[in-house]
């Protein structure tokens, strides 16, 4: 009789325990699925673009009555079908395996859609985001250095009688998200500082963002140039640096309202990255790499990503090297849209890091803008106004 009883309390425990794993792997796996996977259309069509529907068809007929012959697709399995569908783990990327458990690894994340030839994850962008002491006290520029610079890129003839056009019809606008990212070269005390944030645009992207509209217009573009100062708004508004890119939604949406013509969207950035990693030696001179960032989840991201693509491939057969290629990101990788919803040809430019002179970018934005022209009036089937 006891040992009947003792039988069945054994049993008992057995069960339970048996069913609070249970348990606890079915909350691992909705926890998997639903938090660290996002159901959007873009992540299932990525899933599902491989996927032939006639050999997905077979497999699960063949599963059910083994007379019936499998796929002939050597590689297909259901289980490698639903285990990235339902967990986001793909074992042909460890990335995806152990980004959670290495936060770190996370910011390699990044989709490569379109690269250089030995491009690895190494060589992705990432974005190093600034604490609220370093926007709040931003590096003034080195006046000495400046004024080098400044002697140093004096205007040809040639640059000196090319007119500055101002289109009626504009078409092109220019922002910065993160204004305040800046370039070493120019800046004060910048000997072991990792605060490369500056408010002065000799030093900073938006100085980058003059120079290319200066030059759009000179190939006869309509261009409007923003320089909001969006680290401010988010100071005055006590928000986070995450929201920079809330404030240059309301920029781009009261630009466009007020111009129905503004299509070509350009936000450009740079990169966090060292110089090694960030510059291209083309015909014996230095240029500052360059890269394009697509968002995934807005209904414009194919369209974006194509127009990307095309930019990629015209700077690639004329400037070899200076570009890094087109990547994509989601959601779990901080926006996943960058305004990219408004236009579908619009796109975030990252240009040069944090080590790239004066001369490098400029160089750099003078071939972006070369390229950039030349497309622009292909599509629009027109000459120069």
């Amino acid at each position: 009789m006891n040992n009947s009883k003792s039988r069945s309390l054994i049993r008992y425990l057995h069960i339970t325990i048996l069913g609070i794993i249970l348990v606890f792997i079915l909350i691992a796996l909705i926890t998997t699925s639903f938090f660290s996977f996002k159901l959007t259309s873009n992540n299932v069509a990525n899933l599902l673009n491989d996927i032939n529907s006639t050999e997905l068809y077979l497999e699960f007929i063949h599963s059910e009555n083994h007379l019936f012959p499998p796929s002939e697709a050597r590689e297909f399995s259901l289980s490698n079908f639903f285990l990235p569908l339902s967990s986001n783990i793909h074992f042909d990327d460890i990335r995806t395996l152990l980004g959670r458990e290495l936060p770190a690894l996370a910011f390699f994340h990044t989709e490569i859609v379109v690269a250089e030839e030995g491009t690895t994850i190494a060589d992705l962008p990432f974005e190093s985001i600034p604490s609220k002491e370093m926007l709040e006290n931003p590096v003034e520029v080195d006046e000495e250095k400046a004024e080098q610079e400044q002697k140093e890129e004096q205007p040809t003839k040639e640059d000196r009688n090319r007119a500055i056009t101002k289109p009626k019809n504009k078409t092109v606008f220019i922002y910065n998200s993160h204004n305040f990212e800046a370039y070493l070269p120019l800046l004060k005390n910048t000997k072991n500082n990792d605060n490369v944030v500056s408010a002065d645009e000799r030093a900073n992207v938006v100085g980058v963002s003059s120079k290319l509209s200066e030059l759009l217009q000179q190939e006869g573009l309509g261009v409007e140039l923003d320089k909001t100062n969006i680290n401010q708004v988010i100071l005055d508004r006590k928000w986070d640096y995450t929201y920079s890119y809330t404030v240059s939604k309301e920029v781009v949406e009261t630009a466009i309202n007020n111009n129905g013509n503004l299509k070509y969207l350009i936000d450009i950035h740079r990169d966090s990255a060292r110089k090694k990693q960030t510059t291209a030696n083309i015909n014996g001179k230095n240029y500052a790499k360059l890269l394009f960032i697509i968002g995934k989840e807005n209904k414009n991201y194919e369209q974006n990503e194509q127009f990307a693509t095309k930019l990629h491939n015209a700077l690639k057969k004329k400037y070899p090297g200076i570009s890094k290629g087109v990547y994509a990101k989601g959601y779990e990788l901080g926006n996943g849209v960058y305004n990219q919803n408004f236009s579908d040809r619009a796109i975030l430019l990252e240009v040069g890091g944090v080590d790239n002179t004066n001369a490098e970018l400029t160089r750099s934005i003078e071939a972006f803008a070369d390229v950039y022209s030349k497309l622009y009036w292909e599509e629009n089937q027109a000459t120069q106004q």
